[in-house]
Protein backbone atom coordinates (compact mmCIF):
# COMPACT_ATOMS: atom_id res chain seq x y z
CA UNK A 1 0.00 0.00 0.00
CA UNK A 2 1.71 3.44 -0.95
CA UNK A 3 1.58 6.33 1.30
CA UNK A 4 -0.75 8.38 -1.49
CA UNK A 5 -3.52 5.93 -1.44
CA UNK A 6 -6.76 7.32 0.43
CA UNK A 7 -8.52 4.23 -0.09
CA UNK A 8 -9.81 3.11 3.36
CA UNK A 9 -8.35 -0.12 5.06
CA UNK A 10 -12.12 -1.89 5.34
CA UNK A 11 -14.82 -1.63 3.48
CA UNK A 12 -17.63 0.66 4.07
CA UNK A 13 -21.24 -0.72 5.25
CA UNK A 14 -24.25 0.48 5.60
CA UNK A 15 -25.73 0.78 8.87
CA UNK A 16 -27.47 -2.79 9.14
CA UNK A 17 -31.48 -3.15 10.08
CA UNK A 18 -30.52 -4.46 13.93
CA UNK A 19 -28.15 -1.23 14.41
CA UNK A 20 -31.12 0.89 13.38
CA UNK A 21 -33.42 -0.33 15.46
CA UNK A 22 -30.81 -0.39 18.03
CA UNK A 23 -30.42 3.67 17.41
CA UNK A 24 -34.35 4.37 17.27
CA UNK A 25 -34.23 2.44 20.64
CA UNK A 26 -31.89 4.95 22.23
CA UNK A 27 -33.40 8.23 20.55
CA UNK A 28 -36.19 7.72 22.15
CA UNK A 29 -34.59 7.34 25.46
CA UNK A 30 -32.59 9.68 24.89
CA UNK A 31 -36.10 12.60 24.43
CA UNK A 32 -37.30 10.74 27.17
CA UNK A 33 -34.24 12.09 29.48
CA UNK A 34 -35.62 15.65 28.70
CA UNK A 35 -37.67 17.77 30.90
CA UNK A 36 -41.57 17.75 29.94
CA UNK A 37 -40.89 21.07 29.41
CA UNK A 38 -38.42 21.36 26.74
CA UNK A 39 -40.95 21.30 24.49
CA UNK A 40 -38.30 21.11 20.76
CA UNK A 41 -40.20 21.25 18.07
CA UNK A 42 -40.65 18.31 15.25
CA UNK A 43 -38.26 19.72 12.86
CA UNK A 44 -35.35 20.42 15.60
CA UNK A 45 -35.79 16.19 16.48
CA UNK A 46 -36.00 15.37 13.07
CA UNK A 47 -32.73 17.22 12.54
CA UNK A 48 -31.07 15.98 15.38
CA UNK A 49 -31.90 12.24 14.46
CA UNK A 50 -28.76 11.63 11.55
CA UNK A 51 -26.17 13.12 14.16
CA UNK A 52 -27.39 10.75 16.76
CA UNK A 53 -27.91 8.00 14.10
CA UNK A 54 -24.03 8.54 13.10
CA UNK A 55 -22.84 8.79 16.69
CA UNK A 56 -24.77 5.62 17.91
CA UNK A 57 -23.70 3.31 14.88
CA UNK A 58 -20.15 4.78 15.26
CA UNK A 59 -20.21 4.29 19.07
CA UNK A 60 -21.44 1.00 18.63
CA UNK A 61 -19.04 -0.33 15.51
CA UNK A 62 -15.64 0.79 17.54
CA UNK A 63 -17.28 -0.58 20.88
CA UNK A 64 -17.87 2.13 22.85
CA UNK A 65 -21.70 1.58 23.38
CA UNK A 66 -21.18 -1.88 24.82
CA UNK A 67 -22.16 -3.49 28.47
CA UNK A 68 -20.18 -1.36 30.41
CA UNK A 69 -21.68 2.17 29.63
CA UNK A 70 -25.23 -0.12 30.36
CA UNK A 71 -27.54 1.17 32.97
CA UNK A 72 -25.25 4.16 33.80
CA UNK A 73 -27.17 7.34 32.20
CA UNK A 74 -25.88 10.01 31.52
CA UNK A 75 -27.05 13.78 33.14
CA UNK A 76 -30.42 15.03 31.82
CA UNK A 77 -29.24 18.38 31.34
CA UNK A 78 -26.53 16.83 28.52
CA UNK A 79 -29.42 16.32 25.88
CA UNK A 80 -31.40 19.34 26.25
CA UNK A 81 -28.00 21.47 25.90
CA UNK A 82 -27.12 19.36 22.95
CA UNK A 83 -30.88 19.58 20.92
CA UNK A 84 -30.88 23.33 22.48
CA UNK A 85 -27.53 24.51 20.21
CA UNK A 86 -29.15 22.47 17.77
CA UNK A 87 -32.03 24.32 17.93
CA UNK A 88 -30.34 27.81 18.33
CA UNK A 89 -28.13 26.98 15.33
CA UNK A 90 -31.36 26.08 13.09
CA UNK A 91 -33.07 29.29 13.82
CA UNK A 92 -30.31 31.65 13.43
CA UNK A 93 -30.16 30.27 9.98
CA UNK A 94 -33.42 30.23 8.55
CA UNK A 95 -33.61 34.56 9.70
CA UNK A 96 -37.25 36.34 10.86
CA UNK A 97 -40.58 34.09 9.45
CA UNK A 98 -43.78 35.46 8.23
CA UNK A 99 -45.62 37.38 11.01
CA UNK A 100 -42.37 38.37 12.82
CA UNK A 101 -41.34 41.53 13.98
CA UNK A 102 -38.11 42.91 13.05
CA UNK A 103 -36.01 45.95 13.14
CA UNK A 104 -35.24 47.49 9.25
CA UNK A 105 -31.59 49.01 9.45
CA UNK A 106 -31.16 48.97 5.44
CA UNK A 107 -29.70 51.26 2.39
CA UNK A 108 -33.34 53.24 2.83
CA UNK A 109 -32.61 55.37 6.26
CA UNK A 110 -36.01 57.11 6.14
CA UNK A 111 -37.10 53.77 6.75
CA UNK A 112 -35.60 52.42 9.71
CA UNK A 113 -37.34 50.98 12.29
CA UNK A 114 -39.82 48.00 13.12
CA UNK A 115 -41.92 46.23 10.76
CA UNK A 116 -43.64 43.07 10.25
CA UNK A 117 -42.64 40.42 8.16
CA UNK A 118 -45.74 39.32 5.26
CA UNK A 119 -43.44 38.04 2.54
CA UNK A 120 -40.31 36.31 2.35
CA UNK A 121 -39.09 35.50 -1.16
CA UNK A 122 -36.36 32.30 -1.60
CA UNK A 123 -34.42 31.81 -4.77
CA UNK A 124 -31.44 30.40 -5.78
CA UNK A 125 -28.74 32.52 -7.62
CA UNK A 126 -26.38 32.19 -10.71
CA UNK A 127 -24.23 30.15 -8.66
CA UNK A 128 -26.77 28.20 -6.46
CA UNK A 129 -26.58 30.14 -3.41
CA UNK A 130 -30.08 31.14 -1.80
CA UNK A 131 -31.33 34.19 -1.62
CA UNK A 132 -33.58 35.89 0.84
CA UNK A 133 -36.01 38.70 0.06
CA UNK A 134 -38.70 39.56 2.49
CA UNK A 135 -41.55 41.90 2.60
CA UNK A 136 -42.22 43.97 5.25
CA UNK A 137 -45.21 45.80 6.36
CA UNK A 138 -46.72 48.36 8.79
CA UNK A 139 -50.44 47.29 10.48
CA UNK A 140 -52.44 50.22 9.92
CA UNK A 141 -56.13 50.50 10.92
CA UNK A 142 -56.21 46.64 11.31
CA UNK A 143 -54.46 45.71 7.77
CA UNK A 144 -51.19 45.31 7.03
CA UNK A 145 -49.79 47.90 4.17
CA UNK A 146 -46.54 47.22 2.63
CA UNK A 147 -43.59 49.71 3.48
CA UNK A 148 -40.59 47.79 1.59
CA UNK A 149 -40.15 44.95 -0.75
CA UNK A 150 -36.99 43.47 -1.43
CA UNK A 151 -35.03 43.97 2.13
CA UNK A 152 -32.26 41.36 2.64
CA UNK A 153 -31.32 39.45 5.53
CA UNK A 154 -28.85 41.23 6.15
CA UNK A 155 -30.81 44.46 6.36
CA UNK A 156 -33.39 43.30 9.14
CA UNK A 157 -33.04 41.77 12.69
CA UNK A 158 -35.60 40.19 14.43
CA UNK A 159 -36.89 41.29 17.73
CA UNK A 160 -37.37 38.97 20.64
CA UNK A 161 -40.83 37.89 21.72
CA UNK A 162 -41.34 40.46 24.03
CA UNK A 163 -41.94 43.24 21.53
CA UNK A 164 -44.16 41.91 20.01
CA UNK A 165 -47.03 41.68 22.27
Amino acid sequence: MSMTSIEPAHRAIPASEGEREQMEAAFRAALEQLPENTGFPHDVRELARPLFEVGWISGVRTGHTGPALADVPLPPHTFGTALSNLSSAMHADSGPSIGQLVSYHGSQECCHGRYWVTRIERELDRRGRESTLYRLSEYRNGAFVTALTGVHTWSVTALPQHWQR
